[in-house]
């Protein structure tokens, strides 16, 4: 990953996390994120509903075909700002206390003030090995979204 497309998607709020269950139907999922080194971290936070972590689909399928895409994009009206990293990789779930794992909730708390109430530490989280990047467009992260004058 280069400079400019690890400033865009560590500058980023929400990626895509896409998925293919074991008989290869795709499942794509909005996600917080956050990069670690040459990982991109997911939590697996409380769900409305009273669904263990290991029954989300997203983790039934990282555990039964580990290679997923991470996706950060950006629309906007002016199409001369429109951007996206795509990130492919390896992914595992950790489960507390198996390593990378504190690392990773560290890092997602700090991005996100909303999961210091979540109780991170004790839930899994996914983590993307990144194997390949590619993007396109404007990686810009400061780029607003609004038509420039001119």
């Amino acid at each position: 990953m280069n400079e400019f497309e690890r400033r865009y998607v560590e500058s980023a709020r929400v990626a895509r996390l896409a998925t293919v269950d074991p008989e290869g139907r795709p499942h794509a999922v909005p996600i917080c994120f956050a990069l670690v080194g040459e990982r991109v971290v997911s939590a697996l936070d409380g769900k409305p509903e009273t669904v263990e972590p290991s029954e989300y689909r997203r983790v039934r399928n990282v555990e039964a075909t580990p290679a997923v895409t991470v996706l950060v994009d950006r629309y906007t009206e002016d199409w001369d700002r429109l951007g996206w990293v795509q990130v492919r990789g390896r992914a595992s779930v950790l489960g507390p206390g198996e390593p990378n794992h504190r690392e990773a909730v560290a890092t997602l708390e700090a991005k996100y003030e909303q999961y210091h109430e979540h109780a991170l530490s004790g839930r899994p989280v996914i983590e993307v090995r990144i194997g390949s990047v590619r993007s396109w467009g404007d990686l810009d992260p400061e780029a607003t979204g609004r038509p420039t004058s001119g």
